[in-house]
């Protein structure tokens, strides 16, 4: 017997949701959490209306924009949008606050836009709703948690990988794909569980809710960790989510276990958002050094209207939506395209900056291409200059974690229409830093519609 999981409570006790999109102006005097019937509590913030058609159209862009680049670099994306509980649960929701025709539809109308720009999407909100039809004792989402319980991340899994199999493109992918041997085993028994994080929402004169009994999954590993080919391999699946993707949630284990492959998970929280989630994974070494086949990228329906440059999202996590999309295409280039453009560093530290030279001056349609290493963490800050002047600043953590390695450096020029002498960067933490490898490249060009 699967014994209960002790580290199960103590996920979902810590599990608040992180509120990183600050409420507008008129849900700011209500509480986040909205009680429904049949004890079962909802999250205010995945109300839409048709308001927010613009912003969500700009993210469906931007996507439709990374797949396009994902694509012309050998990388196929997949999306995963998570669909509102409070359309699964519909049924549940208080006779005040039922879903509008704007959130009725939005899902499938997102879906179709991006597959019919190319965009491969897994329909989680079909399988979602027939489910509840079909198993309606099975619980998909927890009663008093906007995530989805295991046996919805079960489904998810089993979903996504039903979709890539029955795609003729995805399907000749995953055959390139080392299996590996996984097993799942549930308890036996329900257990109690603090997943909580709408019950501390609640207005301060509401009711009191027990712990839910839930069953939790455990997926293992053949012994051995090697695929049946033999060898141990760099995982050529990347799933990149959100809270979601956590692992206290069994996602990224049950999808590993659905089909049989290795995955690597990269999950960041509601604070930082998909965007930056996104870019963070682009930059890190895991993809730098290996990157993946298929990456699946995991994002709630409800934050598809907050693309990177939403007002109310935190300033640090907040970004131009073009430059957005310029700096992620860039990172996701396997070659260096020629550029006239050349790169070189112009003296030696001096107070922890580095000056880089362009020559002849740079249109803003090239980045820059480097290693960098230091016997401290830093955090880089690169700032386009013309002459003494500065552009726009962008700061990015270099993951050295004091081991004087060498590690990937992208900076993507602003395409603001200015031409670009050189770059400045700054180290936020005093000892060496080192650059090599210096070069420019030319970038590709994106647009939003």
């Amino acid at each position: 017997m699967l014994r209960p999981n002790l580290h199960l409570a103590g996920w979902l006790a810590t599990s608040l949701i992180a509120v990183g999109l600050s409420a507008t102006s008129a849900c700011a005097q209500e509480a986040a959490a909205i009680e429904g019937k049949h004890d079962w509590l909802f999250y205010r913030y995945e109300w839409t209306t048709s308001a927010d058609l613009a912003a969500s159209n700009t993210s469906l862009d931007l996507i439709k924009g990374f797949n396009q680049a994902l694509k012309d670099n050998g990388i196929t994306l997949v999306i995963a949008m998570v669909p509102l509980k409070a359309r699964i649960y519909q049924a549940h929701l208080p006779d005040q606050n039922k879903l509008n025709p704007y959130m009725a539809g939005n899902y499938q109308r997102m879906a179709q836009a991006l597959s019919t720009a190319g965009v491969k999407v897994i329909d989680l909100n079909t399988s979602f709703l027939q489910n509840v039809k079909s198993q309606p004792d099975k619980n998909l989402f927890f009663r008093l948690d906007s995530h989805w319980s295991a046996q919805g991340a079960m489904l998810a899994a089993d979903t996504a990988t039903i979709s890539m199999e029955t795609d003729a493109t995805l399907k000749a992918t995953l055959r390139t794909i080392p299996t590996e041997k996984f097993s799942v085993r549930w308890t036996q028994q329900a257990i109690a569980t603090v997943s909580r994080d709408l019950v501390n929402q609640l207005p301060k004169n509401a009711g009191t809710y027990a712990p839910e009994m839930v069953y939790d999954v455990e997926v293992s590993k053949a012994a051995g960790g090697n695929n049946l080919l033999g060898d141990a391999s760099v995982p050529m699946i990347s799933l990149v989510g959100s809270s979601y993707s956590k692992p206290w949630t069994r996602f990224p284990d049950l999808l590993k276990y659905s089909l049989q492959k290795d995955v690597l998970t990269v999950a960041v929280g509601a604070d930082q958002g998909s965007w930056v989630g996104m870019e963070s994974y682009l930059r890190d070494d895991a993809f730098r050094n290996n990157p993946p086949k298929l990456l699946i990228w995991e994002m709630p329906e409800r934050d598809m209207r907050a693309p990177p440059a939403f007002p109310y999202r935190e300033e640090r996590y907040r970004s131009d939506n073009l430059e957005w999309l310029q700096r992620v295409s860039a990172l996701v280039q396997q070659q260096c395209r020629p550029t006239s453009v050349t790169a070189s560093l112009q003296g030696a530290i001096t107070g922890g900056e580095l000056n880089i030279q362009l020559s002849p001056a740079s249109d803003g349609l090239d980045y820059l291409q480097a290693q960098v290493s230091s016997k401290t963490s830093q955090t880089l800050t690169l700032e386009a200059m013309k002459g003494e002047v500065g552009g726009r600043k962008s700061s990015q953590a270099v993951p050295v974690n004091g081991d004087a390695a060498a590690h990937s450096l992208v900076f993507a020029l602003p395409r603001d229409g200015k031409t670009y002498t050189g770059v400045k960067i700054t180290a936020s933490e005093p000892g060496a830093i080192s650059i090599t490898g210096l070069k420019m490249c030319r970038a590709t060009a994106v647009s939003l519609k």
